[in-house]
């Protein structure tokens, strides 16, 4: 049969819709006639050529059932012309090479402005492009312009290349060229000359006599002046001597507790509490409210907080819409505050983006990353509008946009509608009550998690080509300095900091890697002629993608500090993903998960050549694993059952004495009573129980202290008692502490400290809800946003309570 012969015995199974018989078309040309042409054809034009195709039987116009393409002169095709689009066989991708990537990105700065703007206007250029991947190409009468992103590329510069724009701010101004300077948003001072060396404004070493503070209950006690500090916990660092933030801090002698929360009426405020111990008793205590040190701006949320070199540093994130663009802008804040009876505030360092995170490092350097994102390209009108895409960061008095050659960019930027920035800032914390800005940079079109050692900070930022990879860039810190050194690109996703561990000179991490096989389906081969002949008339689609895993799998990879790869062990826990991992000297501990916790241990000794030692299998999985001391591995996240679906918390301590056999020594856990198969006549008087942890996805919330054989858990127990055939149903939330001990190879319960609260509103819910423990001497205390709780640490009695 040759083709006029499959084309009319299609159309015989396949009758000529109502839409396109002939006296239908004039009514749809009369429609479609003023829409917006798409890739250089209008949609009357394509409703035109579709009825020539449909009406005209014959060699007129053939359709090829064999390839499915038209050709764009005359509506036919030719079968032996035209080869079927690559990316329409579904062919296997080609294996992935084991050899990881150099990258080149990060390793030099902007030459100007103009430069960020035309890689921005290209990536926007090449997303646009991507877009349209699906569109219909059958009825194109003219190509839309090859060269339209080449010449983007060669575009000159406004300025001639050189940036010609007032010099007066850090980054030579916010002009990209000619002698008018846009309009950018400057707080409360001028533009910074050269914050990387010198302050703009002096900050005085004495606290203002005016507190921003409201109300203090009780007037703390006097510090002691030659009373050492008693023994007290501390965050844990996954680096020694790299400081990381937490909500609570103690310096012995007081507790400092952030916060936000919204009251009973629902004003929502930010807070810090400060309340002085002593032998497990409240001597004194103050409470702060933060909005009003930023104007009382709603948009205000603190996240994380220090004590460092007498000061107290507030890190969070504030929004506000700025009028004179009507555009929303986001700051990422350390406010630092001075450690008085009564704290003031001392000044606040800003920058543009969402917190990520932070560290001080040994040599008194807090070094800020946030995320962020810029309008679309099209909001951007220009690239004079330099606030549009450009970010900013500065002391509250000099605040302005960064320096171009501080804008690290790479080979291209991928293909977006918007751009995104890792911002790096650098502040020096050396003189107390005077914290002032030394370095930034910015890495452009990039977003990772960060891992941080006392002379290195690496960003691993995740994208997707077929697969998922990962961006690593090593950046020196020393003396504050932030100096991109090296760069790769690995397969796999990395999950978070402690996937990452440098040592020895060498980096290693472990990532999750997953490769898809990418199928394209016409809509003319599984929808028949005359369906898909329609949604190609429309312009809308070709078809569609389908994806099918071809593999996945995990791996270890030894990176020297070029970032070349040493070593790798891939194949770890086929078709699951890494939950956890904890590197400890020579060796990594590697969770994966999918229906059961294989733990790995990973023998890292020889660099190149990394060996699996042992492999535990039990179910559920640990979020967060710690040494508890040599021998013990302390792990803690959800119990599931042996098909995989999450039952409960769980607490694990692990044997690894013995590396080629690790085990599990003990585990607590705490299940859920759950109604999955329930009779709606029969729920009257049923209860469910469901249990969560904040540990579950913050770390911090645990006290782990081998020290003085405590672990602290934090547990939350949502109860619902069903009334009215489950139409109705009583609600109680309990917020506990739990305590334990390690003896004898067994958790011991101490002891806890509970709350509970029954059909309250989410204000009693949020500010009763212990979220964490610190251990001052030989005392205990338990915090939540309204109250902290002192009990001994042997018996965890209570001793004392502060309610604010």
């Amino acid at each position: 049969m040759n083709n006029d012969d499959k084309l009319r015995e299609q159309m015989k199974s396949e009758p000529v819709p109502d839409r396109l018989k002939p006296e239908n078309i004039k009514i749809m040309l009369d429609n479609e006639a003023p829409k917006k042409k798409r890739s250089g054809i209008s949609m009357a034009g394509r409703i035109a050529a579709a009825a020539a195709a449909c009406t005209v039987i014959g060699g007129t116009a053939v359709y090829s059932l064999n390839n499915g393409k038209f050709n764009n002169k005359n509506a036919t095709v030719s079968e032996a012309s035209i080869q079927q689009d690559s990316r329409e066989t579904g062919t296997k991708p080609a294996e992935k090479d084991t050899e990881i990537k150099k990258q080149a990105s990060y390793m030099s700065g902007a030459k100007n402005y103009d430069q960020v703007y035309t890689m921005f206007k290209e990536a926007k250029l090449k997303s646009e492009k991507e877009q349209n991947k699906y569109k219909s190409d059958d009825f194109v009468m003219e190509e839309a312009d090859e060269d339209t992103v080449s010449a983007a590329a060669e575009a000159p510069m406004t300025n001639g290349g050189e940036y010609t724009g007032s010099t007066d701010a850090k980054g030579g101004g916010f002009g990209a060229g000619g002698d008018t300077e846009p309009e950018v948003p400057i707080i409360d001072g001028e533009l910074p000359t050269e914050p990387k060396t010198e302050p703009v404004t002096e900050t005085t070493t004495e606290p203002s006599t005016e507190p921003t503070t409201e109300t203090t209950t009780e007037a703390p006690t006097e510090e002691p002046t030659t009373e050492a500090d008693p023994e007290h916990s501390d965050t844990y660092y996954q680096e020694q001597d790299v400081l990381e933030a937490d909500i609570v801090k103690t310096d012995g002698k007081r507790i400092y507790y952030i916060g936000s929360a919204a009251n009973k009426d629902q004003v929502f405020s930010n807070f810090l509490r400060v309340a002085d111990v002593k032998d497990g008793k409240f001597t004194g205590h103050t409470s702060i409210e933060l909005n009003s040190d930023f104007g009382d701006n709603e948009n205000i949320n603190v996240i994380d907080m220090y004590i460092y070199n007498d000061m107290i540093a507030i890190l969070g994130t504030d929004s506000y819409c700025d009028e004179s663009d009507n555009y929303y802008y986001t700051h990422t804040f350390v406010s630092f505050y001075t450690t008085d009876d009564e704290p003031k505030l001392i000044d606040t360092y800003k920058q543009d983006g969402y917190y990520n995170d932070v560290r001080i490092s040994p040599d008194g350097y807090m070094f800020l990353i946030s995320e962020y994102s810029t309008c679309s390209f099209e909001e951007i009108g220009g690239s004079d509008n330099i606030r549009k895409y450009i970010p900013c960061y500065g002391m509250s008095k000099t605040f302005g946009a960064v320096e171009a050659e501080d804008i690290l960019l790479p080979n291209e930027f991928d293909s977006a509608l918007w751009l995104n920035y890792s911002i790096i800032g650098s502040i020096d914390l050396n003189k107390s009550g005077a914290p002032k800005v030394k370095d930034i940079k910015t890495l452009a079109d990039h977003s990772g998690c960060i891992y941080c050692s006392a002379d290195n900070l690496y960003s691993a930022a995740g994208r997707w080509e077929n697969g998922n990879t990962t961006d690593i860039t090593r950046i020196s810190i020393k003396d504050g300095n932030i100096e991109p050194q090296a760069g790769c690109t690995i397969d796999g996703y990395v999950n978070d900091q402690f996937s990452m561990s440098e040592y020895n000179g060498y980096f290693r991490v472990a990532a999750s890697y997953t490769e898809m096989k990418e199928t394209f389906h016409r809509y003319s081969d599984d929808e028949g002629f005359i369906d898909g002949l329609w949604n190609r008339i429309k312009g809308e689609n070709n078809g569609y993608y389908s994806y099918e895993t071809v593999k996945q799998d995990n791996r270890v990879y030894v990176l020297d500090m070029d970032m070349n790869m040493v070593g790798m062990v891939d194949g770890l826990g086929i078709n699951e993903q890494v939950k956890s991992a904890s590197f400890s000297g020579n060796m990594a501990y590697i969770v994966t998960f999918r229906q059961t916790d294989p733990l790995y241990a990973i023998d890292l000794s020889d660099p190149a050549n990394p060996v699996v030692l042992s492999e535990l299998k039990i179910n559920g999985f640990s979020s967060y694993m710690q040494s508890w001391n040599d021998g013990l591995l302390l792990g803690f996240g959800n119990d599931a059952d042996d098909d995989g679906r999450i039952t409960g918390i769980k607490l694990t301590m692990f044997d690894n004495s013995d590396p080629n056999n690790v085990k599990a020594v003990d585990t607590v856990t705490w299940k859920n009573d759950m109604l999955y198969d329930y009779d709606w006549d029969d729920l009257d008087g049923k209860t469910e129980k469901y249990y969560s942890s904040s540990a579950q996805w913050d770390r911090k919330a645990l006290l782990i202290a081998p020290e003085k054989n405590l672990i602290g858990v934090p547990i939350g127990l949502d109860e619902y008692t069903y009334h009215n055939d489950g139409y109705d149903s009583d609600q109680k939330y309990t917020s506990s502490y739990i305590f334990f001990s390690f003896e004898d190879g067994k958790f011991v319960k101490k002891g806890d400290v509970t709350s509970v609260s029954e059909n309250d509103s989410a204000y009693i819910y949020y500010i009763s809800l212990y979220n964490r423990a610190v251990y001052i001497g030989d005392y205990v205390y338990t915090l939540a946003a309204n109250k902290f709780v002192a009990s001994d640490i042997h018996t965890l009695d209570i001793t004392d309570e502060l309610v604010f």
